[in-house]
């Protein structure tokens, strides 16, 4: 780590001058990455940043400085720290000097006795090479890893290992909608998506990100879910910057949803491996991967069908591979007779396709429910007849836009127009996200008809002109324009299809 003013005023060629903090004790934890004799008023283009500034006063002695000018003249060139001997040029530090440092939280030093300069900026300058110099090797070291996996085509889950290895901590890789689709270092996933849209080194939580996919082409970030140590922050973002990159050209000619598949396929493997003290842990995962752990699921293992397109049927459907078996989880509504949904993405399918499915369940009977259908389907192919439970052929009209959107489900631009559509929506707490939801939705179902509207959301004619304009104020666009309309309900087919 970069040394401290602390640490540099705790050097014995520093305490020998009796160095007296007079302003900014509070910032004495600010790294120095440099230290430089200055003597100038305004020593603008001089100084490089994190500079620790020395001098024996020449600059307050002259009574055309303004003291107030001339802290913030320092501080603007780079300076974190001003040490000033007392001696030839000044018997003290001036008052408006030193009330000028306090008002601005800048350390102001007094050195009560003569130093040579020489020594300290040696000294200092010893430990701040060596820090640049351990820095620059970490940095090559990380490209060369970086560098190594992408010309031996590594997988994205290799990358992130790596980038959680070299940094000692965790690191997720998410998609443009903050699902999950990679982790190493075991993340807090917990409330993953809304933490992850606040995130970055400026919210709340100071996460280090770095975005993933080549220029206009954007598919999601590398994110360090825990504030980095301080010191540590120029490693982080080499790591994430290198990691990235790698990704980056890895990824570029894979489908980026092919991404989220493998994180399903993982998922589903860990379920079926699970034991019951696992699924709570699982479940953490799964939320953060989009998938909602609070409905009941149907299993259904499907035998060389294009299991893929389940999502088009059945909204929030997770397809994966597990042992080479196609698996597809069927989330139940509520409010539907069970089966149903399971019945038409049967019927959907080629006949034969299908040859087990077990259920319903809540989340956490997940892995005895895919062990007993990988059981069923075991026995099925050991038993059954050529051509035994056939189902209806696929049915593929009356899709439309949601055809169209599912196609699109997990392409950036659609995650991207999804996000741009309706982020100051989505980014709003659980519950006012969920009734502005509702309310766009009951909009676009009644056509923009303001009557029918009033009706869905069971007002008045009044009220409902009233949440159509605030809901027109939170999207920044006039929803009676059919134009805006249309945007919003693809952008609504689109959340649902990517399973926000």
């Amino acid at each position: 780590m970069y040394p401290t003013i602390a640490d540099v005023l705790a050097r014995p060629e520093v305490r020998i001058g009796g160095p007296v903090v007079r302003a900014g004790r509070n910032a004495l934890d600010t790294e120095v990455r440099w230290v430089h004799v200055s003597e100038l008023a305004d020593p603008a283009g001089t100084l490089p940043d994190g500079v620790l500034v020395l001098s024996v006063g020449l600059p307050v002695a002259d009574p055309t400085t303004d003291p107030a000018r001339y802290v913030t003249a320092v501080r603007a060139a780079g300076a974190v720290g001003l040490l000033v001997e007392i001696g030839q040029h000044l018997t003290t530090l001036p008052g408006p000097l030193v009330q000028a440092a306090r008002a601005a939280g800048f350390p102001l030093v007094e050195l009560r006795r003569t130093v040579r300069f020489a020594d300290v900026v040696a000294g200092a300058l010893e430990t701040v090479l060596t820090e640049r110099h351990d820095r620059a090797s970490f940095t090559e070291h990380a490209g060369g890893v970086f560098r190594t996996l992408t010309l031996h085509g590594a997988s994205p889950e290799r990358v992130v290992a790596e980038a959680a290895a070299l940094l000692e901590g965790p690191v997720v890789c998410e998609d443009l909608a903050h699902r999950v689709l990679f982790t190493a270092g075991e993340p807090d996933l917990r409330d993953w998506p809304a933490r992850s849209r606040l995130a970055g080194p400026a919210g709340p939580e100071g996460w280090p990100t770095a975005p993933v996919g080549l220029p206009g082409a954007r598919w999601g970030r590398l994110a360090v879910p825990t504030r980095p140590v301080p010191g540590a922050e120029d490693r982080v973002a080499a790591v994430l910057a290198h990691a990235a990159d790698a990704l980056s050209l890895l990824v570029r000619d894979r489908a980026p949803g092919g991404l989220l598949r493998a994180a399903h396929d993982a998922l589903l493997a860990a379920l079926a491996a699970a034991t019951p003290v696992d699924t709570e842990r699982i479940a953490l995962r799964a939320r953060a991967t989009g998938i909602d752990t609070t409905a009941a699921f149907e299993v259904v293992l499907v035998d060389g069908g294009p299991s893929g397109n389940a999502p088009a049927v059945v909204p929030g459907a997770v397809v994966g591979t597990v042992d080479g078996a196609e698996i597809v989880l069927v989330p139940l509504p509520r409010r539907a007779g069970t089966g149903a949904r399971t019945d038409e993405l049967v019927r959907l399918l080629p006949p034969g396709t299908v040859v087990a499915v077990t259920g319903p369940g809540p989340f956490d009977q997940l892995p005895e429910l895919l062990r007993e259908a990988r059981t069923r389907a075991d026995v099925h192919r050991s038993t059954a007849p050529p051509g035994a439970r056939p189902a209806p052929p696929p049915r593929r009209t009356g899709l439309g836009a949601r055809r169209l959107v599912w196609q699109l489900r997990d392409d950036p631009r659609l995650l991207g127009f999804v996000e741009e559509q309706l982020g100051p929506v989505l980014a709003l707490p659980r519950t006012e996200r969920d009734q502005a939801l509702a309310g766009l939705d009951a909009l676009v179902e009644a056509g923009g008809v303001v009557a029918e509207f009033a009706r869905r959301i069971g007002t008045g004619r009044p009220a409902a002109y009233a949440r159509l304009h605030r809901l027109s104020t939170l999207l920044g666009a006039d929803l009676t324009e059919p134009e805006v309309r249309t945007s919003v309900h693809l952008a609504l087919l689109g959340l649902r299809r990517a399973g926000h």
